[in-house]
Parts: C-alpha cells; structure tokens; sequence
C-alpha cells in the first residue's frame, strides 16, 4: 500500500531524523516553528505532523473512495493496536508509540483527525481537513492551549491553499509556551496580501512571531 516502513533495527533517533526529513521538506512552515521547541517537544511535533501528513496525502495517491477508506481504516487500525502494546513497522506508527505512552499526544484526538480526514476525502472538500485540530493538539503538547488558535489554523491552512478562507480572523498574540506549534500562523498576513515570501523572509517571519507573539 506504499506504507513508509521501517526496519526493525533502525534506532529511535533514526526514525525521528527521518520523519524530520520529510517534514522540512512537505511542510516547512510547520517545521520551521517546530525548531523553536525543545528536544521532546519538537520531536513530538514532528511525529504528530508526519502523523497528519500521511492521512492528508490520501487524496494525492488514491483517488478511488473505496481505496482511501482502505487506508484511513488501517490508521485506524494501527492506532488500536498501538494502544494494545503492538506498534506496526511503521516509521509514523513506531515514533508515536512512545508519544503515546508518554502521554505527549492523545491517541483519542489522532483518532478523531482520521475521521475528519476521511470525511474531507470522501466530500472532496479540503476546507474539511482538520487544520484546527491540528493545531489544538500541537499546542497541548507543549503543555498549553490558546483559545482561538483552531480559527486561526483554518484560514492559514485556506490562504497556503490559495484559496479564500471562510472568514477572516484578526491578529493574536499568543503566550510563549506555545508558540512553537503555532508561530507558522503569522505567515497568513502576508498571504492575505498575495506577497510571495522567499525562504528567508518566512524564516524571518516565523522568527517574529517566536519573539512577539503575535499571529
């Protein structure tokens, strides 16, 4: 099913270098405020991103419906079994089990990501994805919430789109514990305004948001 799989004697770190890997790479804004966290917390972040990523490209590399429930029912599957102390060799799966145990991410919420997911895939509908989801649970693993933040997340998620959000959210300024997970949302000033960032200037943006707080 062109599951990413690992093999058995990859180490903990490996798995982790990798996963940061493909982050960087398919979802830069978020991994950029991801380097801001501490170890722990980064690491956490990176699995539930690489998590949310493997469930948003069912859409890329099946367009069948019946093969993409076949796919989100194996997450589902594979979150159970992980529960029940027998993770599946998965990179995804194996970097969560430790996660999961440590209560960093609740296996719950990730849960109720597949079901948004799925119905968002079924609905052909990508405003359905569950940016705000998403953004809740990056921001509890660093021990904090921010109230808002879901909103703020879906026209984010609509403006990278290129398409116009639902409604437009006002600024925020959010407290330091999580901004780590969140500081990524500052870039959606400057998408509104059609600007184009280079790779400095969205680093540069992020770096304001880290010291400010403001999204």
């Amino acid at each position: 099913m062109g599951f990413m799989t690992s093999p058995a004697s990859d180490s903990m770190k490996e798995i982790i270098e990798r996963l940061d890997q493909r982050i960087q790479t398919v979802d830069e804004e978020r991994w950029l405020s991801s380097r801001y966290a501490d170890d722990q917390a980064r690491h956490a972040l990176i699995v539930l991103y690489a998590f949310y990523y493997e469930l948003a490209r069912v859409r890329v590399v099946v367009t069948d419906q019946t093969m993409g429930q076949i796919r989100f029912q194996w997450w589902r599957d594979a979150l159970r079994e992980l529960e029940q102390g027998a993770p599946r060799q998965h990179d995804v799966v194996l970097a969560l089990a430790p996660r999961v145990l440590e209560r960093k991410v609740d296996p719950t919420e990730l849960a109720e990501i597949i079901d948004h997911h799925e119905a968002a895939f079924l609905s052909e509908d990508r405003s359905a994805e569950p940016e705000g989801r998403l953004a809740v649970s990056a921001t509890r693993i660093l021990g904090d919430s921010a109230d808002g933040i879901d909103a703020i997340a879906e026209e984010w998620a609509a403006l990278r789109r290129g398409e116009a959000p639902a409604r437009s959210q006002p600024k925020m300024r959010i407290r330091s514990t999580v901004r780590p997970a969140v500081a990524h949302f500052r870039l959606r000033h400057a998408w509104k305004k059609g600007r184009k960032l280079t790779a400095l200037q969205k680093r540069l943006s992020v770096l304001c948001a880290m010291l400010t707080g403001r999204v």
